[in-house]
């Protein structure tokens, strides 16, 4: 991230990230799917730039617009499914006031990260205990944002549901592989393109070999258990 800011950008600032949310919602759509087939039939307001692209290789008919026009381009019948953020913002929204099915898991946005930048010649001038504290702050404050939109966004979800008749659906699980795959065919074309773009993805992808087979099987407890829990909640 340093290094995209300072060789490649030409910025003279300090940078780090800040307020990560994620994952958001696949999305609503005004007809439930089953199939990706059924899916390429929509007209899916999405994201501009990487995931408007990757949904197009996949062949989803992606609509790219500002978010001040998706609720009334959804009221008119412009388009037939849009995506904007996750339960407590899609809430705020009004999405339920025109669409009812609702599916949470989605590809296009797993994560996204703010940055928190502080003009380079301000920050070299700090204390470094000054810059020690803001530092600790950043890391502190990506904490606790993350836990209170889970909190948020639980009872923006229940309210959904239970007051506004969302029907929470389950994403089919070839959506998952199709979109992984137009993702990489995507991600591949560009890295062809520019060398810190495929110096950025072939570090990702080292990463994700390392972690990910860990992650998803130390992460089925926390599955096994909720799913165990939620039959025995009152």
């Amino acid at each position: 991230m340093k290094e995209l800011y300072r060789d490649h950008l030409k910025a003279n600032v300090w940078v780090m990230p800040l307020m990560a949310v994620g994952p958001e919602a696949l999305g609503w759509f005004k007809q439930p799917f089953k199939t990706i087939e059924d899916f390429r039939k929509v007209r899916f307001r999405t994201p501009p730039g990487l995931p408007g692209e990757i949904y197009k290789e996949m062949g989803i008919a992606a609509v790219s617009m500002p978010g001040s026009e998706i609720v009334p381009a959804a009221q008119k019948g412009v388009i037939d499914a849009a995506e904007w953020g996750f339960p407590s913002d899609d809430l705020a929204f009004g999405f339920q006031r025109i669409w009812k099915n609702y599916y949470l898991q989605g590809l296009h946005q797993v994560t996204v990260v703010g940055d928190l930048t502080i003009n380079g010649d301000f920050w070299k001038k700090l204390p470094p205990d000054v810059q020690a504290i803001i530092e600790t702050a950043a890391l502190a404050t990506n904490f606790e944002h993350y836990t209170l939109l889970l909190h948020r966004n639980g009872e923006a979800l229940k309210e959904l549901v239970e007051k506004h008749k969302v029907v929470l659906q389950d994403t089919p699980r070839e959506y998952f592989e199709e979109f992984v795959k137009a993702t990489n065919r995507v991600l591949d074309k560009y890295a062809e393109r520019e060398p810190f773009f495929k110096k950025v993805l072939e570090s990702q992808r080292a990463f994700a070999r390392l972690v990910v087979p860990y992650q998803v099987n130390n992460h089925r407890t926390n599955m096994f258990l909720a799913e165990g829990a939620m039959k025995t909640m009152k």
